[in-house]
Protein backbone atom coordinates (compact mmCIF):
# COMPACT_ATOMS: atom_id res chain seq x y z
CA UNK A 1 0.00 0.00 0.00
CA UNK A 2 2.86 2.15 0.82
CA UNK A 3 4.58 1.71 -2.55
CA UNK A 4 1.34 2.53 -4.28
CA UNK A 5 0.33 6.15 -2.55
CA UNK A 6 4.29 6.82 -3.24
CA UNK A 7 4.02 6.10 -6.62
CA UNK A 8 0.51 7.93 -6.88
CA UNK A 9 2.04 11.00 -4.80
CA UNK A 10 5.10 10.91 -7.73
CA UNK A 11 2.66 10.96 -10.54
CA UNK A 12 0.41 13.76 -9.74
CA UNK A 13 3.70 16.27 -9.15
CA UNK A 14 4.53 16.18 -5.36
CA UNK A 15 1.29 17.68 -5.08
CA UNK A 16 2.56 20.56 -7.13
CA UNK A 17 4.02 23.16 -4.21
CA UNK A 18 4.40 26.66 -5.12
CA UNK A 19 8.02 27.26 -5.66
CA UNK A 20 10.02 30.77 -5.98
CA UNK A 21 13.81 29.77 -7.71
CA UNK A 22 15.98 32.56 -6.83
CA UNK A 23 19.57 32.73 -8.71
CA UNK A 24 21.45 32.41 -11.62
CA UNK A 25 20.16 31.73 -15.42
CA UNK A 26 22.11 30.27 -17.79
CA UNK A 27 22.11 28.78 -20.89
CA UNK A 28 23.60 25.79 -22.05
CA UNK A 29 24.53 25.29 -25.60
CA UNK A 30 25.70 22.22 -27.43
CA UNK A 31 27.36 21.81 -30.87
CA UNK A 32 27.91 18.01 -31.89
CA UNK A 33 29.25 16.89 -34.51
CA UNK A 34 32.25 15.05 -36.75
CA UNK A 35 35.68 16.49 -36.72
CA UNK A 36 37.44 14.40 -39.69
CA UNK A 37 39.61 17.19 -41.28
CA UNK A 38 41.92 20.41 -40.55
CA UNK A 39 41.36 24.31 -41.47
CA UNK A 40 43.69 24.82 -44.55
CA UNK A 41 44.18 28.35 -43.65
CA UNK A 42 44.87 27.70 -39.54
CA UNK A 43 45.51 23.71 -39.53
CA UNK A 44 43.37 23.32 -36.69
CA UNK A 45 40.59 20.91 -36.55
CA UNK A 46 37.35 21.64 -37.82
CA UNK A 47 34.02 20.82 -36.45
CA UNK A 48 30.99 19.95 -38.87
CA UNK A 49 28.38 20.58 -36.82
CA UNK A 50 25.47 18.50 -37.44
CA UNK A 51 22.99 18.97 -34.66
CA UNK A 52 22.41 22.35 -32.05
CA UNK A 53 20.95 21.69 -28.88
CA UNK A 54 20.21 24.69 -26.50
CA UNK A 55 19.24 23.89 -22.99
CA UNK A 56 18.23 26.05 -19.58
CA UNK A 57 21.06 25.90 -17.27
CA UNK A 58 22.39 27.15 -13.78
CA UNK A 59 19.14 28.12 -11.92
CA UNK A 60 16.94 27.49 -15.17
CA UNK A 61 17.91 24.12 -15.03
CA UNK A 62 16.52 23.76 -11.56
CA UNK A 63 13.15 25.43 -12.74
CA UNK A 64 13.45 22.72 -15.84
CA UNK A 65 13.69 20.42 -12.97
CA UNK A 66 10.77 21.32 -10.92
CA UNK A 67 8.63 22.04 -13.53
CA UNK A 68 8.28 18.46 -15.00
CA UNK A 69 7.96 17.37 -11.33
CA UNK A 70 5.47 19.34 -11.20
CA UNK A 71 5.74 22.30 -8.88
CA UNK A 72 4.59 25.71 -10.07
CA UNK A 73 7.28 27.90 -10.29
CA UNK A 74 8.15 31.19 -10.14
CA UNK A 75 11.58 32.86 -11.12
CA UNK A 76 13.30 36.28 -10.09
CA UNK A 77 16.43 37.10 -11.62
CA UNK A 78 17.76 39.77 -13.51
CA UNK A 79 19.40 38.83 -17.42
CA UNK A 80 21.23 40.46 -20.18
CA UNK A 81 18.79 42.25 -23.00
CA UNK A 82 20.22 39.75 -25.39
CA UNK A 83 18.98 36.64 -27.71
CA UNK A 84 20.55 34.22 -25.18
CA UNK A 85 17.91 35.74 -22.51
CA UNK A 86 15.42 35.81 -24.97
CA UNK A 87 16.23 32.06 -25.67
CA UNK A 88 15.65 31.41 -21.49
CA UNK A 89 12.74 33.02 -21.50
CA UNK A 90 11.05 31.60 -24.39
CA UNK A 91 11.80 28.09 -22.92
CA UNK A 92 10.50 28.97 -19.39
CA UNK A 93 7.24 30.18 -21.16
CA UNK A 94 7.00 26.55 -22.80
CA UNK A 95 7.07 25.12 -19.19
CA UNK A 96 4.46 27.42 -17.80
CA UNK A 97 6.73 29.23 -15.59
CA UNK A 98 5.25 32.95 -14.18
CA UNK A 99 8.91 34.79 -15.30
CA UNK A 100 7.20 38.39 -14.50
CA UNK A 101 9.45 39.33 -11.79
CA UNK A 102 12.80 38.65 -14.82
CA UNK A 103 14.29 42.29 -15.03
CA UNK A 104 16.71 43.29 -18.17
CA UNK A 105 19.92 45.21 -17.56
CA UNK A 106 21.27 46.32 -20.87
CA UNK A 107 24.92 46.68 -18.94
CA UNK A 108 24.89 42.34 -18.45
CA UNK A 109 25.46 39.67 -20.85
CA UNK A 110 23.48 36.54 -19.96
CA UNK A 111 25.79 34.24 -19.24
CA UNK A 112 26.02 31.34 -22.50
CA UNK A 113 28.42 28.52 -21.89
CA UNK A 114 28.50 26.49 -25.22
CA UNK A 115 30.51 22.82 -25.50
CA UNK A 116 31.79 21.69 -28.85
CA UNK A 117 31.12 17.57 -28.82
CA UNK A 118 33.11 15.35 -31.16
CA UNK A 119 30.08 12.06 -30.98
CA UNK A 120 28.92 13.55 -27.46
CA UNK A 121 32.43 13.83 -26.07
CA UNK A 122 32.97 17.02 -25.16
CA UNK A 123 36.13 18.95 -26.93
CA UNK A 124 36.10 22.55 -25.69
CA UNK A 125 33.79 25.06 -23.72
CA UNK A 126 33.57 28.82 -24.32
CA UNK A 127 31.18 31.17 -22.10
CA UNK A 128 30.01 34.43 -22.54
CA UNK A 129 29.23 36.62 -19.94
CA UNK A 130 30.13 37.10 -16.35
CA UNK A 131 28.82 38.90 -13.42
CA UNK A 132 25.40 40.15 -13.46
CA UNK A 133 25.87 43.54 -11.91
CA UNK A 134 22.74 45.07 -10.17
CA UNK A 135 22.24 49.35 -10.42
CA UNK A 136 20.26 51.14 -7.37
CA UNK A 137 17.46 50.78 -9.41
CA UNK A 138 17.61 47.65 -10.31
CA UNK A 139 18.14 46.19 -7.25
CA UNK A 140 15.17 47.99 -5.44
CA UNK A 141 12.90 46.64 -8.16
CA UNK A 142 14.17 43.00 -7.87
CA UNK A 143 13.71 43.64 -4.11
CA UNK A 144 10.16 44.45 -4.68
CA UNK A 145 9.85 41.47 -7.06
CA UNK A 146 10.86 39.31 -4.63
CA UNK A 147 8.57 40.34 -1.35
CA UNK A 148 5.71 40.50 -3.84
CA UNK A 149 5.92 36.84 -4.62
CA UNK A 150 6.97 35.62 -0.97
CA UNK A 151 3.66 35.19 0.48
CA UNK A 152 2.14 33.28 -2.35
CA UNK A 153 4.67 30.29 -2.27
CA UNK A 154 5.68 27.29 -0.38
CA UNK A 155 9.78 26.92 -0.77
CA UNK A 156 12.67 29.09 -1.95
CA UNK A 157 14.79 27.13 -3.99
CA UNK A 158 18.40 29.04 -4.25
CA UNK A 159 20.48 28.60 -7.07
CA UNK A 160 23.61 30.32 -6.48
CA UNK A 161 26.53 30.38 -8.97
CA UNK A 162 28.53 33.28 -7.57
CA UNK A 163 27.75 35.17 -10.61
CA UNK A 164 25.95 38.37 -8.92
CA UNK A 165 22.11 37.08 -8.78
CA UNK A 166 22.26 36.59 -4.91
CA UNK A 167 23.38 40.26 -3.41
CA UNK A 168 23.71 40.63 0.37
CA UNK A 169 20.36 42.66 0.36
CA UNK A 170 18.33 39.81 -0.89
CA UNK A 171 19.26 37.76 1.81
CA UNK A 172 18.48 40.18 4.45
CA UNK A 173 15.23 40.54 2.81
CA UNK A 174 14.77 36.83 2.87
CA UNK A 175 15.76 37.04 7.13
CA UNK A 176 13.21 39.72 7.49
CA UNK A 177 10.24 37.63 5.72
CA UNK A 178 11.10 34.19 7.40
CA UNK A 179 10.64 35.84 10.57
CA UNK A 180 7.05 36.43 10.04
CA UNK A 181 5.88 33.85 7.31
CA UNK A 182 8.63 30.84 7.29
CA UNK A 183 8.68 28.79 4.30
CA UNK A 184 11.38 26.02 3.74
CA UNK A 185 14.26 26.77 1.95
CA UNK A 186 16.39 24.85 -0.31
CA UNK A 187 19.94 26.16 -1.28
CA UNK A 188 22.98 25.31 -3.88
CA UNK A 189 25.56 27.27 -3.35
CA UNK A 190 29.59 27.23 -2.90
CA UNK A 191 29.35 29.44 -0.21
CA UNK A 192 26.88 28.24 2.42
CA UNK A 193 27.79 30.32 5.73
CA UNK A 194 26.58 33.49 3.75
CA UNK A 195 23.09 31.54 4.18
CA UNK A 196 23.26 30.13 7.75
CA UNK A 197 21.32 33.45 9.10
CA UNK A 198 18.17 32.03 6.78
CA UNK A 199 18.31 27.96 8.69
CA UNK A 200 17.99 26.83 5.11
CA UNK A 201 15.56 23.52 5.36
CA UNK A 202 18.24 21.36 2.91
CA UNK A 203 21.45 22.07 1.29
CA UNK A 204 24.05 19.99 -1.33
CA UNK A 205 27.88 20.56 -1.30
CA UNK A 206 29.58 18.19 -3.24
CA UNK A 207 32.67 16.87 -2.34
CA UNK A 208 35.01 19.25 -3.82
CA UNK A 209 32.93 21.97 -2.18
CA UNK A 210 32.61 20.38 0.87
CA UNK A 211 36.26 20.12 1.10
CA UNK A 212 37.37 23.78 0.45
CA UNK A 213 34.76 24.67 3.03
CA UNK A 214 35.88 23.17 5.75
CA UNK A 215 39.89 23.89 4.68
CA UNK A 216 40.81 19.95 4.10
CA UNK A 217 43.11 18.03 1.80
CA UNK A 218 41.58 15.20 -0.78
CA UNK A 219 42.20 12.05 0.80
CA UNK A 220 42.23 8.53 -1.09
CA UNK A 221 39.00 6.80 1.09
CA UNK A 222 36.53 9.78 0.15
CA UNK A 223 33.92 8.44 1.69
CA UNK A 224 35.39 7.54 5.03
CA UNK A 225 36.68 11.40 4.85
CA UNK A 226 33.12 12.64 4.04
CA UNK A 227 31.88 10.68 6.98
CA UNK A 228 33.64 12.59 9.35
CA UNK A 229 32.50 15.80 8.41
CA UNK A 230 28.63 16.29 9.76
CA UNK A 231 28.93 18.05 12.95
CA UNK A 232 31.16 20.56 11.03
CA UNK A 233 28.71 21.43 8.11
CA UNK A 234 25.94 22.03 9.64
CA UNK A 235 27.71 24.30 12.07
CA UNK A 236 29.09 26.07 9.41
CA UNK A 237 25.69 25.87 7.22
CA UNK A 238 22.98 25.74 10.27
CA UNK A 239 20.72 23.92 7.60
CA UNK A 240 18.39 20.61 8.58
CA UNK A 241 19.45 18.51 6.35
CA UNK A 242 22.97 18.53 4.57
CA UNK A 243 23.17 16.00 1.56
CA UNK A 244 26.61 15.78 0.05
CA UNK A 245 27.24 14.13 -3.37
CA UNK A 246 30.25 12.44 -4.42
CA UNK A 247 29.07 11.43 -8.21
CA UNK A 248 29.87 7.38 -7.91
CA UNK A 249 30.62 7.18 -4.51
CA UNK A 250 27.33 7.69 -3.47
CA UNK A 251 25.47 10.51 -1.21
CA UNK A 252 25.91 11.08 2.54
CA UNK A 253 22.84 12.54 4.80
CA UNK A 254 24.00 14.53 7.40
CA UNK A 255 21.01 15.38 9.57
CA UNK A 256 21.17 17.90 13.13
CA UNK A 257 21.11 15.95 15.78
CA UNK A 258 21.93 12.40 13.45
CA UNK A 259 24.13 9.80 12.64
CA UNK A 260 25.85 10.45 9.17
CA UNK A 261 24.10 8.14 6.66
CA UNK A 262 25.78 6.56 3.42
CA UNK A 263 24.16 5.82 0.36
CA UNK A 264 25.65 4.18 -2.61
CA UNK A 265 24.34 5.18 -6.16
CA UNK A 266 24.24 3.05 -9.90
CA UNK A 267 27.55 3.08 -11.02
CA UNK A 268 27.07 5.00 -15.10
CA UNK A 269 30.08 4.61 -16.93
CA UNK A 270 28.40 6.92 -19.97
CA UNK A 271 25.74 9.83 -19.77
CA UNK A 272 25.70 13.67 -19.39
CA UNK A 273 26.22 14.83 -15.83
CA UNK A 274 25.87 18.35 -16.09
CA UNK A 275 23.15 19.21 -13.89
CA UNK A 276 22.64 16.35 -12.02
CA UNK A 277 23.01 17.62 -8.87
CA UNK A 278 20.20 19.89 -9.99
CA UNK A 279 18.07 16.86 -10.61
CA UNK A 280 19.07 15.48 -7.08
CA UNK A 281 18.58 18.21 -5.16
CA UNK A 282 15.34 19.25 -6.76
CA UNK A 283 13.44 15.77 -6.19
CA UNK A 284 14.80 16.07 -2.73
CA UNK A 285 13.27 19.43 -2.40
CA UNK A 286 9.89 18.08 -3.16
CA UNK A 287 10.43 14.77 -1.08
CA UNK A 288 10.91 17.07 2.20
CA UNK A 289 7.89 19.22 1.43
CA UNK A 290 5.93 16.22 1.19
CA UNK A 291 6.97 14.78 4.98
CA UNK A 292 8.39 11.95 2.79
CA UNK A 293 10.73 9.89 5.21
CA UNK A 294 15.02 10.51 4.53
CA UNK A 295 15.42 7.35 3.42
CA UNK A 296 12.86 7.58 1.01
CA UNK A 297 13.26 10.90 -0.12
CA UNK A 298 17.19 10.08 -0.95
CA UNK A 299 16.32 7.19 -3.00
CA UNK A 300 13.75 8.98 -4.88
CA UNK A 301 16.48 11.41 -5.75
CA UNK A 302 19.05 9.27 -6.63
CA UNK A 303 16.62 7.23 -9.26
CA UNK A 304 15.47 10.68 -10.94
CA UNK A 305 19.27 11.71 -10.77
CA UNK A 306 20.17 8.56 -12.71
CA UNK A 307 17.96 9.05 -15.02
CA UNK A 308 18.85 12.78 -15.48
CA UNK A 309 21.81 12.21 -16.54
CA UNK A 310 20.87 9.02 -19.59
CA UNK A 311 19.74 11.85 -21.33
CA UNK A 312 21.80 13.97 -23.94
CA UNK A 313 21.93 18.27 -22.84
CA UNK A 314 21.74 19.19 -19.90
CA UNK A 315 20.72 16.58 -17.13
CA UNK A 316 16.22 16.63 -15.61
CA UNK A 317 14.01 14.36 -14.83
CA UNK A 318 9.89 14.39 -14.64
CA UNK A 319 7.43 13.41 -12.26
CA UNK A 320 5.83 10.70 -15.09
CA UNK A 321 9.50 9.03 -15.57
CA UNK A 322 10.21 8.53 -12.14
CA UNK A 323 6.61 7.40 -11.20
CA UNK A 324 7.19 4.94 -14.36
CA UNK A 325 10.26 3.61 -13.12
CA UNK A 326 9.15 3.10 -9.74
CA UNK A 327 5.83 1.38 -11.32
CA UNK A 328 7.90 -1.03 -13.16
CA UNK A 329 9.96 -1.73 -10.78
CA UNK A 330 13.17 -1.79 -13.70
CA UNK A 331 10.93 -4.37 -15.63
CA UNK A 332 11.53 -3.07 -19.25
CA UNK A 333 9.43 -5.80 -21.15
CA UNK A 334 6.19 -3.81 -22.60
CA UNK A 335 3.54 -6.57 -24.29
CA UNK A 336 0.79 -4.33 -24.08
CA UNK A 337 0.89 -2.19 -27.61
CA UNK A 338 -1.62 0.52 -25.91
CA UNK A 339 0.63 0.85 -23.14
CA UNK A 340 3.59 1.36 -25.36
CA UNK A 341 1.94 3.65 -27.13
CA UNK A 342 1.22 6.18 -23.67
CA UNK A 343 4.59 5.43 -22.64
CA UNK A 344 6.14 6.53 -26.00
CA UNK A 345 4.04 9.66 -26.31
CA UNK A 346 5.11 10.82 -23.02
CA UNK A 347 8.75 9.77 -23.48
CA UNK A 348 9.25 11.53 -27.16
CA UNK A 349 8.12 15.04 -25.57
CA UNK A 350 11.77 15.20 -23.60
CA UNK A 351 13.77 12.70 -25.31
CA UNK A 352 14.60 11.22 -28.63
CA UNK A 353 13.51 7.09 -29.15
CA UNK A 354 15.95 4.79 -31.18
CA UNK A 355 14.20 1.57 -32.22
CA UNK A 356 15.42 -1.83 -33.37
CA UNK A 357 14.85 -4.89 -33.99
CA UNK A 358 16.23 -8.47 -34.22
CA UNK A 359 16.18 -11.85 -33.30
CA UNK A 360 18.67 -12.36 -30.48
CA UNK A 361 18.90 -15.60 -29.97
CA UNK A 362 22.66 -15.99 -29.40
CA UNK A 363 23.61 -13.47 -27.86
CA UNK A 364 27.05 -12.83 -28.97
CA UNK A 365 30.12 -9.85 -29.03
CA UNK A 366 27.97 -8.45 -32.45
CA UNK A 367 24.85 -8.38 -30.58
CA UNK A 368 26.49 -6.01 -27.92
CA UNK A 369 28.39 -3.65 -29.99
CA UNK A 370 25.27 -3.35 -32.32
CA UNK A 371 22.92 -2.67 -29.27
CA UNK A 372 25.20 0.48 -27.56
CA UNK A 373 25.61 1.93 -31.06
CA UNK A 374 22.07 1.88 -31.46
CA UNK A 375 21.39 3.73 -28.00
CA UNK A 376 24.58 5.98 -29.08
CA UNK A 377 22.06 7.47 -31.61
CA UNK A 378 19.35 8.75 -29.33
CA UNK A 379 18.26 9.02 -25.48
CA UNK A 380 15.75 5.67 -25.37
CA UNK A 381 16.57 2.75 -26.84
CA UNK A 382 13.29 0.61 -27.37
CA UNK A 383 14.51 -3.21 -28.77
CA UNK A 384 11.83 -5.22 -31.03
CA UNK A 385 12.18 -8.83 -30.16
CA UNK A 386 10.81 -11.85 -31.99
CA UNK A 387 8.92 -13.95 -31.38
CA UNK A 388 10.09 -17.97 -31.20
CA UNK A 389 7.14 -18.77 -33.44
CA UNK A 390 7.97 -15.90 -35.53
CA UNK A 391 11.75 -17.00 -35.77
CA UNK A 392 10.67 -20.38 -36.64
CA UNK A 393 8.89 -19.35 -39.87
CA UNK A 394 11.91 -16.68 -40.29
CA UNK A 395 14.77 -19.26 -39.89
CA UNK A 396 13.29 -22.57 -40.02
CA UNK A 397 12.37 -25.26 -37.73
CA UNK A 398 15.45 -25.98 -35.94
CA UNK A 399 15.39 -21.70 -34.43
CA UNK A 400 15.20 -20.52 -32.21
CA UNK A 401 18.31 -22.22 -29.95
CA UNK A 402 17.03 -19.51 -27.39
CA UNK A 403 13.69 -19.17 -25.84
CA UNK A 404 11.63 -15.88 -26.07
CA UNK A 405 12.35 -15.79 -22.38
CA UNK A 406 15.59 -16.44 -22.10
CA UNK A 407 16.28 -13.94 -25.02
CA UNK A 408 14.40 -11.20 -23.12
CA UNK A 409 16.08 -11.92 -19.90
CA UNK A 410 19.82 -11.25 -21.91
CA UNK A 411 18.71 -8.02 -23.09
CA UNK A 412 17.03 -6.98 -19.60
CA UNK A 413 20.25 -7.15 -18.46
CA UNK A 414 21.82 -4.86 -20.99
CA UNK A 415 22.31 -0.95 -19.91
CA UNK A 416 21.49 0.06 -23.42
CA UNK A 417 18.51 -0.78 -23.60
CA UNK A 418 15.57 0.81 -22.11
CA UNK A 419 12.37 -1.24 -23.28
CA UNK A 420 12.16 -4.85 -24.96
CA UNK A 421 9.08 -5.12 -27.24
CA UNK A 422 8.02 -8.70 -28.64
CA UNK A 423 6.39 -9.00 -31.97
CA UNK A 424 5.42 -10.98 -34.76
CA UNK A 425 2.13 -12.83 -35.09
CA UNK A 426 0.71 -15.32 -37.98
CA UNK A 427 0.07 -12.20 -39.76
CA UNK A 428 3.56 -10.47 -39.81
CA UNK A 429 6.96 -11.04 -39.04
CA UNK A 430 7.64 -7.22 -39.67
CA UNK A 431 7.87 -4.54 -36.66
CA UNK A 432 5.35 -2.46 -38.39
CA UNK A 433 2.28 -2.71 -35.58
CA UNK A 434 5.04 -1.52 -33.18
CA UNK A 435 6.72 0.91 -35.23
CA UNK A 436 3.07 2.66 -35.71
CA UNK A 437 2.74 3.21 -31.78
CA UNK A 438 6.67 4.12 -31.18
CA UNK A 439 6.81 6.58 -34.13
CA UNK A 440 10.93 6.79 -33.40
CA UNK A 441 12.97 9.49 -34.08
CA UNK A 442 16.04 6.93 -35.28
CA UNK A 443 15.66 3.13 -37.04
CA UNK A 444 18.56 1.58 -36.65
CA UNK A 445 19.30 -1.91 -38.82
CA UNK A 446 22.73 -3.58 -39.61
CA UNK A 447 25.00 -2.44 -42.58
CA UNK A 448 23.36 -6.18 -44.64
CA UNK A 449 20.58 -3.99 -44.83
CA UNK A 450 21.77 -1.44 -46.67
CA UNK A 451 20.55 -2.39 -50.45
CA UNK A 452 17.48 -4.04 -49.53
CA UNK A 453 14.04 -2.95 -49.45
CA UNK A 454 12.77 -3.28 -46.01
CA UNK A 455 8.95 -3.71 -45.17
CA UNK A 456 9.25 -0.94 -42.85
CA UNK A 457 10.64 1.89 -45.17
CA UNK A 458 7.45 3.60 -46.29
CA UNK A 459 5.81 3.92 -42.92
CA UNK A 460 9.19 4.83 -41.74
CA UNK A 461 9.53 7.83 -44.60
CA UNK A 462 5.55 8.90 -43.44
CA UNK A 463 6.54 8.80 -39.56
CA UNK A 464 9.71 11.33 -40.46
CA UNK A 465 11.87 8.58 -38.70
CA UNK A 466 15.66 8.49 -39.79
CA UNK A 467 17.22 5.46 -40.62
CA UNK A 468 20.60 4.56 -39.39
CA UNK A 469 22.72 1.57 -40.86
CA UNK A 470 25.07 0.04 -37.94
CA UNK A 471 28.38 -1.89 -39.32
CA UNK A 472 28.62 -5.23 -37.75
CA UNK A 473 31.68 -6.74 -36.14
CA UNK A 474 33.00 -9.39 -38.83
CA UNK A 475 32.13 -13.59 -38.48
CA UNK A 476 29.69 -12.33 -35.61
CA UNK A 477 26.15 -13.72 -36.25
CA UNK A 478 23.87 -16.56 -34.74
CA UNK A 479 24.16 -18.42 -37.77
CA UNK A 480 27.64 -17.95 -38.37
CA UNK A 481 28.33 -19.06 -34.46
CA UNK A 482 25.96 -22.05 -35.25
CA UNK A 483 27.98 -23.04 -38.32
CA UNK A 484 31.48 -22.89 -36.73
CA UNK A 485 30.60 -25.24 -34.01
CA UNK A 486 28.47 -27.52 -35.86
CA UNK A 487 31.38 -27.76 -38.81
CA UNK A 488 33.74 -28.18 -35.69
CA UNK A 489 32.21 -30.16 -33.09
CA UNK A 490 30.37 -32.43 -35.65
CA UNK A 491 26.86 -31.68 -33.18
CA UNK A 492 23.36 -29.96 -34.17
CA UNK A 493 22.61 -26.94 -31.58
CA UNK A 494 19.33 -27.74 -30.42
CA UNK A 495 16.54 -25.73 -29.07
CA UNK A 496 16.08 -25.52 -25.44
CA UNK A 497 13.11 -27.27 -24.36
Amino acid sequence: MKDIVLNKLVENGFNSPKILVLGDCMLDIYLDGACKRLAPDVAVPVLDVQSVQQCLGGAANAITNLSNMGAVVSIITMLGNDSSAQTIVQQLKQQHVDISGIIYNDSCQTLTKTRLLRESQCLLRYDIGKNYQFSPMLLKQYLANVKAVLPTVDIIFIADYDKGNIPDELIELLYQEQQKDPKIIAVDSKDYYKYRCLKPDLIKPNYEEARKILGQEEEDDRIAQALQWSESLCVVSNARWVTLTMDKDGVILFRKDSEPKYYSVPVLKNGNFSGAGDTFLTTLCLAYFNRLDHDIAISLSIRAAQIGIKKSGTAYCSCQELARQLDNNDNKVVVDLNDLEVLCNDVRKEQRIVFTNGCFDIFHAGHAHYLCAAKSHGDILIVGINTDESITRLKGSSRPVNTLADRIQVLRALEAVDYIVPFGDEFSDTPISVLEKVRPHIFVKGEEYTNETMAEESLLHLLGTKLVYIKHIHKQSTSKIIKRVQEQGGQFLKKIG
